[in-house]
């Protein structure tokens, strides 16, 4: 079974030429042989086979192109997440198979247009595909405690709170699951049609590629999703007065949380004129918060929301993830690098700085006629803010 993806800035691929990829792949594979990716005008085309029964096929330009194995890797997750690793594995009815996968559509719709900031439909734009992205507010460790009380309450685990498709608070077990897990779960409760109360059956696909969980999607208010892992029991019906009980003393909290966004940061925390974008990582915990509106009562400022994520995504993926080599998703050894804690870029346009402190890795885009060295101290500034700062919980 092939599957192919059009990736960012690729529209309407003829059927012809659809059918020359799978092709390509067909006859390298009839002389043992391996077509790995080729590319093409400031792009990539990119062949990769999983569990020796599917192939996918990513097209990609731009900056995306950098991580295209990635978000392949990324598409059959959600494959696993909503069949399981057996039934592709497997492929004992083929038709049947293709049927079950487009309860997956809506899933890889979703990511494929959160990966293009240019998508007047993009829910929400993404910068790197294995990291969660979050934002944090002063209120997340409220939000905890309710999360645990209600993950309890329905003999559940692995909850978590997301706003507009960032992750904001969190079970205390959640940390248990996987980064690119813990993604998934957030797509599924993005990509919701705005159901009150839902449950799907999912594959987790590190923990448990083959035994479904059932996952629970519960609407709180505008853009505010609760989800929780749990058992058979309780009912929906009874899950749904659990929630009214757990939840409602907390609508003034949410409505508070809600505020940070699109800036994803308290107000405490405060960024230089010269700064137009920002992503912070915390490593350990595999998430990261990006923010292209720092300064509200600024407008224009010389460079669209869109460029500013390709340029920070860019760099990142390309550049400023050698600083952590945790992050690391090859297996290139790069000891040349090792002790390494900046990194940056300089152009006509812009200058991008990223620098490490402990377990944070900071990722700035500054506007071009910023010194270097002054680059260097307010990028130094931000990290010990942010973990200085009493109401950042991540």
């Amino acid at each position: 079974m092939r599957i192919t993806l059009l990736g960012k800035n690729v529209r309407n691929v003829q059927f012809s030429t659809i059918a020359s990829l799978h092709g390509i792949n067909m006859f390298t594979k009839c002389h043992n042989l391996t077509m790995l990716n080729t590319l093409v005008d400031n792009g990539k085309i990119l062949w990769k086979e999983y569990c020796k029964s599917v192939t996918l096929i990513g097209i990609a330009t731009g900056g995306l192109e950098c991580d295209l194995e990635l978000l392949l890797a990324s598409i059959h997750d959600v494959m696993i997440f909503c069949i399981g690793k057996k039934e592709l594995e497997t492929l004992k009815n083929v038709d049947q198979t293709k049927r079950d996968l487009r309860q997956c559509y809506p899933l890889i719709d979703y990511l494929l247009e959160s990966l293009d900031p240019n998508a007047i439909s993009s829910p929400l734009p993404t910068l790197v595909l294995d990291l969660v992205q979050s934002f944090l507010c002063p209120q997340a460790q409220q939000l905890q405690q309710a999360l645990d009380n209600y993950a309890e309450s329905v003999t559940g685990r692995w909850a978590c709170l997301s706003i507009h498709g960032h992750l904001v608070a969190t079970s205390s077990d959640f940390d248990e699951l996987n980064p690119r897990e813990a993604r998934l779960m957030l797509l599924l409760a993005a990509s919701q049609d705005g159901a009150p109360l839902r449950e799907t059956p999912v594959y987790l696909p590190h923990m448990s590629p083959n035994v479904a969980f059932r996952a629970v999607t519960c609407k709180l208010l505008s853009d505010v999703y609760i989800l929780v892992v749990c058992g058979a029991t309780p009912p929906l019906s009874q899950i749904d007065e659990i929630v009214l009980l757990c939840w409602e003393g907390y609508a003034q909290v949410i409505k508070e949380a809600k505020l940070i966004h699109p800036r994803n940061f308290p107000m405490s925390i405060t960024f230089e004129p010269c700064v137009l974008a920002i992503l912070v990582i915390n490593i350990p915990k595999r998430r990261c918060v990006f923010s292209r509106h720092l300064h509200p009562t600024q407008k224009g400022r010389g460079m669209s929301g869109s460029h500013r994520l390709d340029i920070l995504r860019t760099f990142y993926i390309t550049t400023a993830r050698d600083l952590a080599p945790e992050l690391r998703i090859d297996d290139q050894e790069r000891d040349y690098l090792a002790g390494l804690t900046e990194t940056y870029w300089c152009s006509e346009y812009h200058k991008c700085h990223a620098q490490r402190m402990r377990n944070l890795l900071c990722c700035v885009l500054y506007t071009s006629t910023v010194h270097n060295h002054t680059m260097r101290s307010i990028t130094n500034q931000i990290l010990q803010d942010l973990s200085s700062n009493k109401e950042i919980y991540w």
